[in-house]
């Protein structure tokens, strides 16, 4: 009798293992989580440009500017932009997109380097355009995946990035 009162705990737990195994998958370096982050917007000339802190050699692969109340589901977005990180700087000239005179936007955009192929650098800043004027605005926790840090305690945005 002692035999089958063991074996009833210990079946079940050679069996649990393997089926957790099953249902989650290996933990490995896909299973690494990447905060967004974000810039500072300026204008340049008639350009909006994002400020790309330790630039490297990173270049945008993919990008997508869309109105700040838009659904995800209906965003756009051009997976060969064609535009180059420069000084710093990431600007977007009126002949790819010209932003209306007023309204806020979501800018989204992906970096990637040859030198660091496993780890692009995803971006969202949200802005406002009034009158020729454009203005960081502070994304929402549903816009931007950050830290805890930040929504915990407060801590600005950049603290958290590190």
């Amino acid at each position: 009798m002692v035999n089958i009162s063991k074996n009833r705990f210990f079946v079940p737990a050679i069996f649990l293992f393997p089926t957790m195994l099953m249902l989650t998958g290996c933990p490995g370096p896909g299973d690494r989580m990447r905060f967004d982050e974000t810039a500072q917007v300026s204008v340049v000339g008639e350009s909006v440009c994002f400020s790309i802190a330790e630039p490297q050699d990173y270049q945008p692969k993919d990008m997508g500017i869309n109105p700040r109340e838009i659904p995800s589901k209906n965003k756009n977005f051009n997976f060969s932009p064609g535009l180059k990180v420069t000084d710093g700087k990431l600007c977007i000239p009126p002949s790819f997109y010209r932003f209306p005179d007023k309204g806020q936007f979501i800018v989204e955009y992906l970096l990637t380097s040859e030198k660091h192929q496993g780890e692009p650098r995803n971006f969202v800043v949200t802005l406002e355009v009034n009158h020729g004027h454009v203005y960081n605005v502070t994304p929402t926790e549903r816009e931007i995946f950050l830290p805890y840090c930040r929504y915990e305690s407060d801590t600005p945005l950049a603290a958290c990035q590190r």
